[in-house]
């Protein structure tokens, strides 16, 4: 059981009522999750405990009157479709709860601290001021996210001192017209908004204030100099690239007393390794405590996942995805009927009766990052798979090294698998780029390679290319460094010269065409593997993304084609994982009845 300092029974409130429109339901529901009176994942237990914790502290306080403010504001602001279209919104227990922490957290005292390189004295925090600037909450379908945060952007259009620019963004006009859309319906149906707000076709204003609320997509060149007070960031799980959440922060900066808002609210998705995702990992390390981020406020709704214990980590059962019990967590309108319970059953029939939409089901309704429905493998399963292996010990054992040449900006990706006595296959990576190649890329690909530089897992070479003399050297290396390799197994396009130099070196070099008859045994076997839990691999970030990226079909004869997406080849990119089924092919398919030093010349399959 959690301790605090300060006696939290008091926040029971024993007679509030659900969908009472009182904010201290944002106490009295933080309390039923940690008296378990609710079901809650992990991540919001620690966000209910962050918020008692937060109560003890001295340098931030909870004004009543704000958060009183925010949940009356709500009752003007109406449903605006269905029967109960031009009533008012009524919130419920988990939506106070965000709304009142958004508004209600402050800075007890002003704080200056001295610039070192000029000694002016600068003002970090302001008394009285709002606290939390930045927002991220990951929700399931059919809660009720772009109403909510509708709600809270007019709210704080209509509270700001003068000139109030608020903006609801997205990767396209469309998408981010939604939020836009719903606050200009909210108020052409509602007499009291009418007397604040003004609508027209693209924009929302507010005389009064010289305020004004627009829709805009994510083209750099009109969001650069936005200087606005509030945005959010619309279907955030479909964005890889960092760039629009870079610019969309950096126009918050001419907010000298750092009152701003800046809101992410969105399901989980199918990117893997995308702003969504990097959002939610910083969310967890926040409320596991490893690290301090006091203006960020987060709220994930998720079924828990099972962890595999490893140093210092607890192994974790996890939920299933098929308990109704589970879907509570998940989707914390439930009990009030959004999303209606008969509709989640619904769409869990539907999942079981297809892979497309079991991926639909676990993003959308358990707010889960799954690999997308059309591709190959289950990227968590994969990551299972992940140990801390030590070269220096296995180097002396028996191996393939598969090895997949680079054509233009692709990766040029080694495999070196070692065949284990329980019949599975460890594998350590040498992968090879090009700087010219790196700083080429766009800005997601980008952060892909510069992790894989952070952790070893990427060789970076001076040039526009990564030449023939740099994948024979890494042969030869290799080569002198394992005394029981039995070749090296390669993608003959592109491979001819260097094979025949290495061959000439006395190394022995075997071509692996790309066929489907030579690649599908080998790929359906590393399938397995992984399933078993008996193929085991070094941490590799780029062989993580090939897998997050690889496709697959059947061909008419039954054979297995791995492929990526062929509209997206300048950025997904799958070569370490190819090569692993090289490796893989030499290992289990190929067969030497003679030495490899009897001939001469390249032995094609």
């Amino acid at each position: 059981m959690i301790e605090f300092n300060i006696d939290i029974s008091k926040y029971e409130y024993p007679h509030l009522k659900p969908l009472q429109q009182d904010w201290r339901w944002c106490h009295k529901y933080a309390y039923d999750i940690v008296k378990g009176n609710i079901p809650a994942c992990k991540k919001m237990k620690l966000t209910a405990q962050r918020h008692f914790r937060d109560l003890q502290r001295d340098d931030i306080y909870f004004d009543d009157e704000a958060a009183n403010s925010i949940v009356s504001w709500s009752k003007f602001c109406p449903i605006i479709k269905g029967a109960k279209a031009g009533t008012p919104t009524i919130l419920d227990p988990s939506q106070i709860f965000m709304v009142a922490s958004l508004i209600a957290w402050k800075w007890s005292d002003d704080v200056f601290e001295i610039d070192g390189a000029t000694g002016q004295q600068m003002q970090t925090r302001f008394k009285g001021k709002r606290r939390f600037n930045q927002f991220y909450a990951q929700v399931s379908r059919k809660y009720g996210k772009t109403t909510l945060i509708a709600i809270v952007l007019l709210y704080l259009m209509h509270k700001y001192k003068h000139g109030p620019r608020v903006y609801s963004l997205a990767t396209k006009k469309d998408q981010a017209k939604e939020v836009w859309n719903v606050a200009k319906k909210m108020i052409n149906l509602s007499p009291r908004l009418k007397t604040i707000f003004h609508t027209r076709a693209n924009d929302i204003l507010l005389p009064a204030k010289e305020g004004e609320f627009k829709p805009l997509a994510s083209d750099s060149n009109s969001l650069d100099g936005l200087d606005l007070i509030a945005g959010c960031l619309d279907e955030c799980h479909a964005i890889k690239d960092r760039n629009l959440y870079g610019v969309l922060v950096s126009a918050f900066g001419g907010n000298e007393d750092g009152e701003y808002l800046f809101a992410v609210i969105t399901t989980a998705g199918f990117i893997l390794d995308g702003l969504c995702t990097d959002l939610y990992k910083n969310g967890e390390r926040v409320l596991n405590g490893d690290i301090e981020q006091d203006n960020y406020f987060y709220c994930i709704y998720e079924i828990d996942k099972k962890v595999k214990s490893s140093k210092g980590v607890k192994a974790v059962k996890g939920d299933d995805w098929k308990d109704e019990r589970s879907w509570y967590k998940s989707n914390p309108a439930l009990v009030y009927g959004r999303p209606s319970l008969q509709y989640l059953r619904d769409r869990y029939k539907e999942a079981t009766l297809s892979v497309e939409e079991k991926g639909n089901f676990l993003t959308k309704h358990c707010n889960l990052f799954v690999s997308g429905a059309d591709k190959w493998l289950d990227i968590d399963a994969v990551k299972e798979c992940t140990y801390d292996l030590d070269f220096d010990e296995w180097k002396e054992h028996e191996c393939y090294v598969g090895l997949d040449r680079a054509l233009v900006s692709d990766i040029t990706s080694f495999s070196i698998g070692f065949p284990t006595d329980d019949g599975g296959f460890a594998v350590f990576f040498r992968n090879l780029q090009s700087k010219g190649a790196i700083d080429g890329a766009n800005d997601y690909l980008k952060s892909i390679y510069m992790r894989a530089d952070a952790t070893g897992d990427v060789d970076v070479l001076i040039g526009q290319a990564v030449r023939d003399e740099h994948v024979k050297s890494l042969i030869r290396e290799l080569w002198s460094e394992l005394p029981n390799c039995k070749g090296f197994y390669y993608d003959p396009w592109h491979m001819k010269e260097v094979a025949l130099d290495m061959e000439d070196e006395g190394i022995p070099m075997i071509a692996v065409s790309q066929g489907t008859g030579n690649m599908s045994e080998p790929a359906k076997k590393l399938e397995s593997l992984i399933a078993d839990g008996l193929f085991v691999y070094t941490n590799s970030v780029l062989f993580e993304y090939a897998c997050a990226c690889a496709m697959t079909s059947v061909t008419r004869q039954g054979n297995m084609q791995v492929y990526r997406d062929p509209n997206n080849s300048k950025v997904d990119k799958i070569d370490p994982l190819i090569a692993t089924i090289i490796a893989l092919s030499g290992a289990t398919l190929i067969k030497q009845e003679t030495s490899i030093y009897d001939k001469r010349g390249i032995i094609m399959l």
